[in-house]
């Protein structure tokens, strides 16, 4: 653009004021001496005609000197007119364009684009100056795109949302965007070490040295504060800047601020210890289950203190090999499925057996989904219930001593009857018939069984067992608990009322420890008959026994027609110790032992009753699946 300018103005100098002053000696010397050479000519001729007709030569030469002069003086102004002529025409024509030309090149090299130049003309100026505008209107719209683009790339570089720093082989600042300048307030020309961290030399660990050393970019993490002194923390990454030459001349540094996610890092890391004090101090074992594989992935201290095993004994290992090999497969569905799993038997390291609790909830742990099951061990406390439910049945065997005793004579009294008549058929040295000894044989085969199954069923109720679940057909358990009280009830005159549904669904329970619950019922709907006789001597003596399905569970009702249970107790009677009969009559844990035993059962129990009319006991089980 420069040289352009400089062309046109040489073309103004040499070809108008040149064209100009040359022109005008050209024209003022041809007509000088074309005029002279006319004078010349025709001064000569004049004087020859003057002489010739008699005037004095003097006077004729100084008329023909004036002639002369009269000429001169018109070439002088033939040739001023002449040079004005062309003066203006070089000046409207040429100059004028010329001006703006150079005004109008003075405007690009100052980058405005929008006047151009306004020149009319059909010649060669005036395409000329068609030329320059359009080129003119190209520069422009390059120069809006230009500006557009440079406009864009710098709110993209102040609006980055990190720091960007522009820095010298010295370390020194020469740009930067926004984001920094509003952290750091720092001046032109600052080091980038002191802008940062106020710190008066090189960091010792340099990304943009490295950059400088080696022409590739680098990474690190820095620390420093921010304008307003707070701590902050940075991801910093550099890359070269190079000249066309390929030589560095600067390094960009880019700065992200991660402030935030390091101080939830911290955050984190101290909620995961805490985590993990909370987790191993936890008084009940704890494991971190696969969600799909069960095998162990962490577990917590108290795990030693229960199952006895270290870290790397249980880590990786299924949890199911804290199970008995044969209930395996059944725990697999079982611990996916449910969140509570009541009285499991596990292994512990010293291979004895431990009843434990079960609890599964779904969580998320680092990557995966895990199950987290916290095992409580209920080994004593089942031990000491089994103690309870034990000196419970030997205290029931007590009470049933008399109808046992009663069960037992009959069969002995038949024994003892076929005894003697054989043995005074034997003395008297008769025969006996055939038909009769077939008949007194069996019927003594007959009582003896019944005598075995009367003792065979103390035996198994009386025996001290663990609590195993199992189908149960709650009708045989009921009929089962009756035989035994059969012979007491009827030497009181109780009047036994069935009501059974018949094919009623299995549920599942412990049919030895259900079939004790039946029988405390059975044993307190007793003493309440008995006790209301004592004081009233009318009124029914009636035990009713049903059982009914309703909404998918399985019911139970034993109601007894006796004293009645006042209000007032109702919600006391399953506590243990607390009784309504009188001083030496109860201990008071018949009802709290059938209330443990249902429950672990995963059933409920509770009772309705009215003071002088009967109490009602009604025991509810969901029924199994497999029924439905």
């Amino acid at each position: 653009m420069k040289n352009y300018l400089n062309i046109l103005k040489y073309f103004r100098v040499s070809l108008v004021r040149k064209f100009i002053l040359i022109m005008g000696i050209v024209l003022f010397i041809s007509t000088s001496m074309w005029t002279y050479l006319i004078i010349q000519k025709d001064s000569k001729q004049f004087i020859n005609m003057i002489v010739s007709s008699g005037v004095n030569p003097e006077e004729a030469e100084k008329y023909a000197h004036y002639i002369t002069l009269k000429i001169l003086s018109f070439a002088v102004f033939l040739f001023i007119i002449t040079s004005i002529t062309i003066f203006l025409f070089v000046l409207r024509f040429v100059n004028r364009p010329i001006k703006k030309f150079i005004l109008g090149i003075n405007f690009i090299a100052k980058g405005d684009y929008n006047d151009g130049i306004d020149i009319k003309q059909d010649d060669e100026i005036g395409k000329l100056a068609d030329a320059f505008n359009k080129m003119c209107e190209k520069f422009r719209i390059k120069q809006v795109e230009l500006n557009r683009q440079k406009d864009e790339y710098q709110n993209l570089f102040d609006g980055v949302p990190c720091t960007i720093t522009v820095q010298d082989k010295d370390y020194k600042l020469v740009g930067y965007n926004r984001e920094f300048a509003d952290k750091f307030d720092p001046k032109q020309g600052d080091f980038c070490f002191y802008a940062y961290k106020g710190r008066s030399e090189k960091c010792p660990n340099c990304p943009v040295e490295k950059t400088f050393e080696d022409g590739l970019a680098h990474y690190s993490e820095e620390r420093g504060f921010n304008r307003d002194g707070s701590l902050a923390y940075w991801v910093v990454k550099t890359s070269p800047i190079k000249n066309p030459k390929g030589e560095i001349i600067a390094a960009m540094e880019m700065c992200l601020d991660i402030t935030e996610s390091k101080l939830l890092e911290f955050k984190l890391e101290q909620s995961k210890k805490k985590y993990y004090a909370i987790f191993n101090n936890i008084p009940n074992p704890v494991f971190v289950l696969d969600a799909d594989t069960l095998k162990i992935i962490d577990f917590n201290e108290s795990v030693k203190n229960v199952y006895g095993y270290d870290k790397n004994e249980l880590i990786n290992k299924s949890f199911l090999e804290l199970f008995k090999i044969e209930e395996k497969d059944k725990y697999y569905e079982t611990i996916k499925r449910h969140s509570l799993i009541n009285l499991s038997k596990h292994i512990i390291k010293d291979d004895t057996q431990i009843f434990v609790n079960i609890k599964i909830s779904p969580s998320e742990y680092p990557g995966q989904k895990v199950l987290l099951v916290t095992t409580s061990d209920e080994t004593k406390r089942i031990e000491t219930e089994h103690q309870l439910i034990q000196a419970s049945k030997m205290a029931t065997l007590g009470q049933m001593a008399t109808g046992i005793a009663h069960e037992l004579n009959q069969p002995l009294s038949v024994i003892k009857t076929a005894s003697s008549f054989f043995m005074k058929k034997i003395k008297k040295n008769e025969p006996i018939k055939d038909e009769i000894l077939f008949t007194m044989a069996q019927e003594i085969d007959n009582h003896v069984d019944r005598a075995s199954k009367i003792i065979n069923h103390m035996r198994q109720f009386g025996r001290k067992s663990e609590m195993s679940m199992e189908n149960v057909q709650i009708n045989e358990v009921l009929k089962r608990a009756f035989e035994i009280f059969n012979q007491q009830l009827k030497l009181r005159e109780i009047e036994v009322v069935w009501e059974l549904t018949e094919n009623i669904p299995l549920i599942q329970s412990d049919s030895t420890m259900l079939e004790q619950v039946f029988v405390n019922l059975l044993l307190n709907a007793r003493d309440a008959i008995e006790e209301k006789w004592e004081n009233k001597k009318s009124g029914d003596k009636k035990i009713t026994i049903a059982t009914k399905l309703e909404n998918k569970n399985a019911i139970i009702e034993i109601c007894d027609t006796g004293t009645g249970i006042p209000e007032a107790f109702l919600d006391k009677i399953f506590e243990p110790f607390f009784t309504t009969k009188k001083v030496g009559k109860g201990t008071g844990l018949g009802l709290s032992i059938s209330y443990g035993i249902i429950k672990e059962c995963g059933g409920s129990i509770k009772a309705t009753s009215k003071k002088d009319e009967g109490s009602c006991f009604i025991i509810n089980f969901p029924i199994l699946k497999l029924n439905l």
